[in-house]
This record gives C-alpha cells, structure tokens and sequence, in this order.
C-alpha cells in the first residue's frame, strides 16, 4: 500500500502542468485573467477562510466563551 500511494505521488510530482498549445493559449489567458479575476478569486478562497475561521473560533473557544456570554449569566 504504501509503495502504490510512493508512485502516485511520485506520477502526480512528474507530470507537468497543465498546457494550451501556442494556438490556444491566448484565448485560454483571456477566458482566465478577465475583469472578473479578482471576484473569481475570492469566490474560490472564501471557503479557506471561513474553514480557517472556524477551526480558530473551536480551538479558542475557551478563550472566546466569556466574551459571548451574557453578563448576568457570570453572577
């Protein structure tokens, strides 16, 4: 098992990126770089970012708890 996941991952290092032709790649650069880039780009990152909130919000929880309690629940 453990020499089949070493040569997938070794397949997956070698293999080269992904490639237009010289004919392609133009319109391939401009379906991805359009005045929508930066909107594409935070669409695909918000989900890390969100994740990345709540496994801080969960590891400080204890920490966070007497800041979002009621002040009365502390008598």
């Amino acid at each position: 098992m453990q020499k089949l996941l070493l040569l997938l991952l070794s397949s997956l290092w070698a293999a080269p990126a992904a490639w237009a032709c010289p004919w392609c790649r133009p319109r391939v650069r401009a379906g991805i770089y359009t005045p929508a880039y930066t909107t594409n780009v935070l669409l695909v990152l918000l989900p890390v970012a969100v994740l990345l909130a709540l496994g801080l919000g969960l590891f400080y929880w204890d920490k966070l708890r007497p800041y979002f309690s009621p002040t009365y629940a502390n008598r």
